[in-house]
């Protein structure tokens, strides 16, 4: 069921959706992978379904998105994405609140995300909704795939 927000809705993702999130993804500049491909896509619905959501204005048009992940110990965010018209109108924290109660009800004790090193709005917007960063650990990574993740800096 759909949860609404004074003129917005947060609904869940599906692949209709997908050349509008598509286009949003790169209007907000995120670095597209191989993995953010229709098909990846499709499969990211059937591994955590309900975890990717979308916020529609009362236009029914599309403004933002976030997709979780759940992996039975730790929830993840990706993908939280405003259009950039859109941006500092509760719309990136509404799709938080529901991601964050949904990973709630699935038994999550903890969410993490990543966050570019140079994406300060970023970490200004995760800072101010209780996010800390974790100096303990070093994020590691290994391509499994050509492509599949951005160049480092």
């Amino acid at each position: 069921m759909p949860a609404a927000r004074n003129d917005l809705t947060i609904a869940e993702f599906t692949m209709d959706d997908y050349p509008v999130v598509h286009v949003l993804w790169q209007r907000c500049d995120l670095w597209m992978r191989l993995s953010d491909g229709p098909d990846p896509t499709l499969l990211k619905l059937t591994r955590d379904p309900g975890l990717f959501l979308v916020a529609r204005d009362a236009g029914g048009c599309l403004v933002g998105t976030v997709m979780g992940g759940w992996d039975g110990r730790r929830a993840y965010v990706y993908h939280l994405a405003v259009l950039p018209e859109r941006r500092r109108q509760g719309i990136a924290d509404a799709l938080m609140e529901e991601l964050e109660e949904r990973f709630r009800r699935l038994g999550a004790l903890k969410a993490k995300t990543q966050i570019l090193t140079d994406n300060e709005s970023s970490r200004a917007f995760f800072s101010r909704r209780g996010y800390v960063r974790e100096d303990f650990c070093e994020p590691w990574g290994k391509e499994l795939a050509e492509g599949g993740a951005p160049p480092c800096r």
